[in-house]
């Protein structure tokens, strides 16, 4: 397979097989000082990129994105979701949030504390049971060991299920809460999602997978 420039910086990425038989090349540790260099400058092309979406064309993807969600198997039957409130340029949740507390699903926003690490605020859905949680307020940063349902924000995933974050390693953190058995889910634009094969994103240690990932036309689930 002819190696290619990455879609995003023109990077060339690292052969993973040898140019004369087709095996598999030997592994070479990641340089971490390389590799956040790598990241940085992946970010700055992903956010410029975002920067240049006008407000229709955001306000469609937003409609688009609950549409794709709501219709993915993923979501049938949780009670309770993981999602958090986009900020501008990111794939916008504004009417996924309202139509999931419209269907009686609690949703849980996250909250950045001063450690960098998030705390999460609960959004009960409508009518909520006798009993449940109030409609509104913080339940801590380990409540979200008790959703269903992970959606994180992105601004790259690749088919393998490496997420490209922010930068500030909060959901990194907040993922370990997270039980193996709940899956979670990268939120970003279509041209966002890379093949792995091609332009794998680059990733160190701490860095948490994803399972899936959903955009405003499709969702995948990656089994990573």
């Amino acid at each position: 397979m002819p190696v290619t420039d990455d879609p995003v910086t023109g990077e060339v990425p690292l052969a993973r097989t040898s140019p004369s038989t087709g095996d598999p090349a030997p592994q070479v540790r990641a340089d971490p000082v390389e590799v956040e260099a790598r990241k940085a400058r992946l970010r700055g092309a992903l956010r410029e990129r975002r920067r240049q979406r006008d407000a229709a064309e955001s306000t469609a993807l937003d409609a688009a994105l609950a549409r794709t969600l709501l219709a993915c198997p993923l979501l049938q039957g949780c009670g309770r979701v993981a999602l958090y409130a986009s900020r501008p340029g990111e794939p916008g949740t504004r009417s996924t949030l309202d139509a999931l507390r419209r269907q009686g699903v609690d949703v849980l926003l996250p909250v950045l504390r001063a450690d960098a690490d998030l705390d999460w605020e609960l959004r009960a859905g409508a009518a909520p049971a006798r009993g449940s949680h109030p409609p509104r307020g913080p339940v801590g940063p380990h409540a979200v060991a008790g959703v269903d349902l992970v959606l994180v924000p992105a601004l790259a995933v690749d088919t393998a299920g490496r997420r490209l974050g922010q930068g500030g390693g909060s959901y990194d953190r907040a993922l370990r809460r997270v039980p193996p058995r709940v899956p979670v889910v990268a939120v970003v634009h279509d041209d966002e999602v890379l093949d792995a094969a091609v332009s794998p994103l680059p990733v160190l240690p701490h860095d948490r997978p994803v399972q899936g990932v959903v955009t405003p036309t499709r969702w995948l689930w990656l089994l990573a």
